[in-house]
């Protein structure tokens, strides 16, 4: 029973996933890009117009992480609910069911993380520290944090391509489903029209 608890932690449920598959992917790439374009303009910015834009960028993608992840949640719910017992079982007998469902749990979290990130990152902003030190750490942590969101934010957009993933694979099984049924309703009308065999007499 234990084993079959711990097959669907985040842990073992990545590793069957494949956590190469995180790394190299468009996602990771153009997350990279962009902070680091940003990175090279902060060294431009004093540092009072630079804590001043962390601060409100921060503010603003708090509200962002929670409905993001509120989308993605909903929007897992909404598929569960339209999806039928033969379809999960097509899934699972296949092992496909951690292919579909893990990037929704994947998203999730990237979010959950990123809007504690986002909450840590306005408390440390609204410091009085200035030291140089201090913002050499808080521009290394800003390229962390923007990384952070787009990784999120396109692991997201991709989830449109699992959707419709697995609306082919529902279609699929439909199909084959609609191909056997026929066949058995006209299996089991010959067994009925069938004439029972009298017994051989002794």
């Amino acid at each position: 029973m234990s084993i079959e608890k711990n097959k669907y932690k985040f842990k073992e449920m990545l590793k069957v996933y494949g956590f190469s598959k995180l790394i190299f992917c468009h996602e990771f790439y153009i997350s990279l890009m962009i902070p680091t374009f940003l990175f090279y303009l902060m060294f431009y910015i004093d540092s009072l117009h630079l804590k001043g834009i962390i601060l409100e960028i921060s503010k603003v993608l708090i509200a962002a992480d929670i409905a993001m992840m509120a989308i993605v949640i909903s929007g897992f719910a909404i598929i569960l609910s339209v999806s039928n017992n033969n379809f999960l079982f097509f899934l699972n007998r296949k092992n496909l069911y951690i292919r579909f469902f893990f990037p929704f749990y994947l998203s999730s979290v990237l979010w959950s993380w990123h809007a504690i990130l986002s909450i840590g990152m306005y408390l440390v902003v609204s410091t009085s520290l200035e030291d140089d030190f201090f913002l050499l750490m808080l521009i290394f942590i800003f390229y962390l944090y923007i990384f952070l969101f787009f990784y999120a934010l396109l692991n997201s957009v991709s989830l449109v391509k699992t959707i419709l993933r697995l609306g082919f694979e529902k279609v699929r099984l439909d199909d084959t489903l609609g191909k056997i049924e026929p066949k058995l309703k006209i299996n089991g009308s010959d067994d009925k029209c069938e004439p029972r065999r009298k017994p051989p007499e002794s």
